[in-house]
C-alpha cells in the first residue's frame, strides 16, 4: 500500500472528519457555558524562621523542609477539615491541596470554588488550623504537646513502615538463587536502610528541636485574597479537546468503515486482486444528461475523451492482429456495462470503421434504450429463425453505427448462447462489421462464461466503491478456468475526484442550458 491508500479513507469521508470536529466542538463549547466559573485562591505559610536568620543552620533547615511535609499531611486529616468546616459553619468543604513546596520550607494551599468569598475564607481557615496547631502562637504547653504528638505520630508511623519493609526484604533475600536478583535486592534494602536513617534523624531532631518552638514556628507569608477572575472552566482548551477528540474519533470510524466495507476501491486494487490491466477509467456522466448520447453530444467532455482513450488502449491490445469483437461484461448487476458497451461502440465507429453493437444480455436488455425503441423484437428472434440479422439491425449515429436489440427472453439463454448457432451468428457480424460489441450478462451467469470464449477481448467493466472484491476474486477463478487470454477491465463511474482525466479537464465546462418557455 503506498500513502495515497491511507489518504483515500479521509478524502472519501472528510464530510464525516469536518462533521464531527464542528459537532464535539460546538457541543463542548455549549456544555462549557452551563458549567459555573471557578475561582481559585493561594496562601503559603512557612515553616520555623530560617529565612530570617543571617547564617540558617543546615540541619534545622532540612528538618524544617521534612516538617513541611508533615503539616501538608496533616491538612487532610478529619480533625483539621472537621475544625474548618465547624469554625466557617459549612457542611462541607471546597476542592482543595496542600503541599509542600519542594526544596523549601514554605506550605502551599490552594481552594477552587465556584463562590470566590467562600474560596477566600476556606483558604484562610485552613491556614489558621494548621497555625493553631503548630507552636506558632505560644499557646500554652497544651498546644504545643498536642501538635507534637501530630508530628511525632507522623514520622512514627512512616519509621514503621519502613522498618516493615526492610524485614520483608532481608527475609527474601535469603531465598533468592541468582546473583542479578540478590544485587537488586541489595540496592532496594539499602535505599530503605538510607529512608530509615534519615526519618530516624527527624524524629531525634523533632523531640530535640521542638522545645523552644522556633522550628515549628508556622507563619502565613502570604495571606489569602478575594479572587476577580476566574480560573475555569478554560472554554478555549475544553472546545480544542473536543475537536481533537472528535476527529480522532471521526478518523477511526473512517478508517473502520473502509476496513470492513469489501468494495474494491482503487485501480490497484483491481490490477491486485485480478492480475489484469486496466485499460480504461470513465467518470461519472454529469447530472441530467443522457449517457447513451452523452459522447455523440459532448465530444470535448472528459468523459468522451476516457472512450477514446479506452479505444486506442484496445486497438495496442495487440497491433499485429486487430481485435474485431468484445464482449463487454461485469462482476455483477449495476456496475454500467450497458452504457459502456454503447459509448464504445459510439467511439468505435467515429473512424472508418463499421460497427454493429448487440445486447446479448437477454435477462436485462437495455440497449434499446439507446435508440429509443422497445425491444419487441431483436437477436433471440434471430436465434428462433423468425427473423435475419438485417431485419433485427437498427441504424444509430447516422449510420456509421448499427445496434441489435436483445429482443424477447428466450426460454434457455445459456444454451443459445452456447451453440454453435453463435458462432456462427457472430461470424455472420464480424463479415458485416468490423468491429462487434456484445453487451453480455454479468461473469457470474453462464451466459457470460459461455459467451467469453467466442470473442476475441473480455472487457470487464468494474465500478470503484460498489464492486466486491470477493466478487472480483471469484472472477479470477473463472477467468483461470476458462483460459481466457486477451481480459482486460475498464473502472466505470470513478469518482471526479480520482479520475486521472479531471485533472487535466474540467468537469463544469457545460454550458448553463437554456430555458424552456
Amino acid at each position: 500500500m503506498n500513502l495515497n491508500d491511507y489518504i483515500a479513507p479521509l478524502r472519501k469521508w472528510w464530510w464525516l472528519l469536518v462533521a464531527a470536529t464542528v459537532i464535539a466542538a460546538g457541543a463542548s463549547l455549549a456544555y462549557s457555558f452551563t458549567q459555573p466559573d471557578v475561582y481559585q485562591v493561594r496562601t503559603t505559610l512557612m515553616v520555623g524562621n530560617s529565612l530570617n536568620a543571617a547564617n540558617p543552620n543546615g540541619g534545622e533547615y532540612y528538618l524544617q523542609q521534612q516538617l513541611a511535609g508533615i503539616y501538608a499531611d496533616i491538612a487532610y486529616r478529619e480533625p483539621i477539615r472537621q475544625a474548618a468546616m465547624n469554625a466557617l459553619g459549612l457542611e462541607f468543604l471546597p476542592e482543595y491541596s496542600v503541599r509542600a513546596v519542594p526544596n523549601t520550607t514554605l506550605v502551599e494551599i490552594v481552594v477552587n470554588d465556584t463562590n470566590p468569598q467562600r474560596t477566600m475564607v476556606v483558604a484562610t481557615e485552613l491556614a489558621n488550623q494548621l497555625v493553631n496547631r503548630s507552636p506558632s502562637l505560644q499557646g500554652g504547653d497544651a498546644g504545643i504537646q498536642q501538635f507534637l504528638e501530630d508530628q511525632l505520630t507522623v514520622v512514627q508511623g512512616q519509621i514503621e513502615e519502613t522498618r516493615n519493609e526492610l524485614e520483608d526484604l532481608q527475609a527474601q533475600v535469603t531465598k533468592l538463587t541468582s546473583a542479578r536478583q540478590i544485587a537488586d535486592m541489595q540496592s532496594q534494602i539499602q535505599t530503605l536502610q538510607s529512608r530509615l536513617s534519615n526519618l530516624q534523624s527527624t524524629y531525634a531532631a523533632l523531640l530535640s528541636n521542638t522545645q523552644g518552638g522556633a522550628t515549628n514556628a508556622l507563619t502565613v507569608i502570604e495571606p489569602a485574597e478575594i479572587p476577580t477572575t476566574p480560573t475555569g472552566p478554560n472554554r478555549m482548551m475544553i472546545v480544542i479537546l473536543a475537536a481533537v477528540v472528535g476527529l480522532a474519533l471521526a478518523v477511526v470510524a473512517a478508517y473502520a468503515i473502509e476496513f470492513f466495507d469489501d468494495a474494491v476501491k482503487s485501480a490497484d486494487e483491481v490490477k491486485r486482486i485480478l492480475e489484469i490491466p486496466v485499460v480504461g477509467e470513465v467518470g461519472d456522466f454529469p447530472q441530467g444528461k443522457d449517457p447513451w448520447s452523452y459522447v455523440l453530444e459532448e465530444p470535448r467532455s472528459p468523459v468522451a475523451h476516457a472512450f477514446r482513450v479506452l479505444r486506442t488502449n484496445l486497438d495496442l491490445l495487440d497491433p499485429d492482429m486487430p481485435l474485431r469483437s468484445f464482449l463487454i461484461t461485469s462482476a455483477g448487476i449495476s456496475e454500467g456495462k450497458s452504457t459502456i458497451s454503447a459509448n464504445l461502440a459510439v467511439v468505435l465507429s467515429q473512424g472508418d470503421r463499421k460497427v454493429i453493437c448487440v445486447d446479448a444480455d437477454f435477462h436485462r436488455p437495455m440497449l434499446h434504450n439507446a435508440v429509443s425503441i422497445d425491444n419487441e423484437h431483436g437477436f433471440s428472434d434471430v436465434f428462433k429463425g423468425s427473423m435475419s440479422l438485417q431485419d433485427v439491425l437498427v441504424p444509430w449515429n447516422a449510420g456509421k453505427l448499427k445496434l441489435i436489440p436483445a429482443g424477447p427472453m428466450p426460454a434457455n439463454p445459456s444454451e443459445l448462447l452456447e451453440s454453435k448457432k453463435m458462432e456462427e451468428l457472430l461470424e455472420s457480424l464480424q463479415s458485416m462489421a468490423d468491429v462487434v460489441v456484445l453487451d453480455g450478462p454479468p461473469f457470474f451467469l453462464s451466459d457470460a462464461s459461455a459467451l467469453s470464449t467466442k470473442v476475441d477481448c473480455v472487457v470487464l467493466v468494474v465500478r470503484p466503491g460498489y464492486t466486491r472484491k470477493d466478487a472480483l476474486r471469484a472472477l479470477k477463478e473463472e477467468i483461470k478456468k476458462l483460459r481466457l487470454k486477451n481480459v482486460v477491465v475498464v473502472l466505470n463511474r470513478v469518482p471526479r475526484r480520482e479520475s486521472y482525466y479531471s485533472k487535466y479537464y474540467p468537469y463544469n465546462y457545460e454550458k448553463p442550458s437554456k430555458s424552456k418557455a
